[in-house]
């Protein structure tokens, strides 16, 4: 069979991940670099300027297997096979280990990891038919390590980073490869204004100030066009894309693509630390309770 082209993105009208512009801005990298793209997505009012491009818009929900499957099955019809899947479905949980309900918990993973996962045995099947394939997994600065307040979130981007290396091993032999993408935090993706706008699950106020703090901190990745302070680390949606096209079309993609100074620096940094040292950057430099 033909090797199929045709790149699967997951989660481009939702918030989170990719999808806070960056997403868009990969599937329209990707669509002009002459590659047959499917956009999904929950909301497909949300893609409007995507279809508007002659970009392909699926609803898919990845917590609902038949709507996966239907997407995978339509592009098999037209291209014989997923040739590119883009798991970038994701949202962030704000809250603590201790007072997020265990059902968000649960929501939470469902969507972060398990459809990812789900996803990803649905189209293999077809890769190791056509000989080849690429999946490319979106993983964060916070796959690297955790902080207050976000935990939750940061332990799927944990896995994430884990099941990525035991598949890589597992399909090799088949042609398929996979990337994971870590970026810096990305400027304007969703950037909470009040406390209000985390949508916090809990009437407790043990960690008020916190919260406070917490929205008061991330003000450094708002504003777009002159980040300050902090934000100026911060990676651009454009620049996202076209590392992702990178990792897409590459003949040899490297295993991980860390954009931005940020990423590039703290994992290192860890090492060299050593534990206690790591804990008292973190707890000087992120919002801490």
């Amino acid at each position: 069979m033909s090797t199929s082209r045709a790149v699967l993105i997951t989660g481009v009208s939702s918030q989170g991940g990719l999808s806070s512009g960056s997403g868009r801005a990969t599937a329209l990298r990707l669509h002009r670099a002459g590659l047959p793209v499917y956009a999904t997505g929950r909301n497909l009012d949300g893609m409007k300027d995507l279809a508007a491009e002659g970009i392909t818009t699926l609803r898919v929900d990845v917590t609902d297997e038949e709507s996966m499957a239907a997407a995978v099955n339509r592009i098999t019809e037209e291209h014989g096979a997923v040739g590119v899947l883009i798991n970038n479905a994701a949202y962030s949980l704000n809250g603590t280990i201790a007072e997020t309900p265990i059902d968000a918990v649960r929501a939470q993973f469902e969507t972060n990891l398990f459809g990812l996962s789900r996803m990803t045995q649905l189209v293999l099947p077809g890769m190791r038919e056509q000989g080849s394939g690429r999946i490319v997994m979106m993983s964060s600065i916070f796959g690297l390590f955790a902080t207050a307040g976000r935990g939750y979130y940061q332990a799927t981007k944990h896995a994430l980073e884990a099941i990525s290396d035991s598949l890589r091993l597992e399909v090799a032999p088949a042609g398929v490869k996979v990337v994971v993408i870590e970026p810096s935090p990305i400027l304007g993706s969703f950037v909470p204004t009040t406390v209000g706008d985390l949508g916090l699950a809990t009437d407790s106020d043990h960690y008020a100030d916190f919260w406070e703090r917490f929205v008061d901190w991330h003000k450094a990745y708002r504003e777009v066009e002159h980040p300050k302070g902090r934000g100026r680390t911060s990676v651009r949606a454009d620049k996202v894309a076209r590392v992702v096209e990178k990792a897409v079309t590459a003949p040899r993609p490297r295993i991980r693509y860390r954009i931005g100074i940020p990423v590039r620096l703290l994992g290192p940094q860890r090492a060299i630390f050593g534990d206690r040292a790591w804990e008292v950057f973190v707890t000087r430099f992120f919002p801490t309770p």
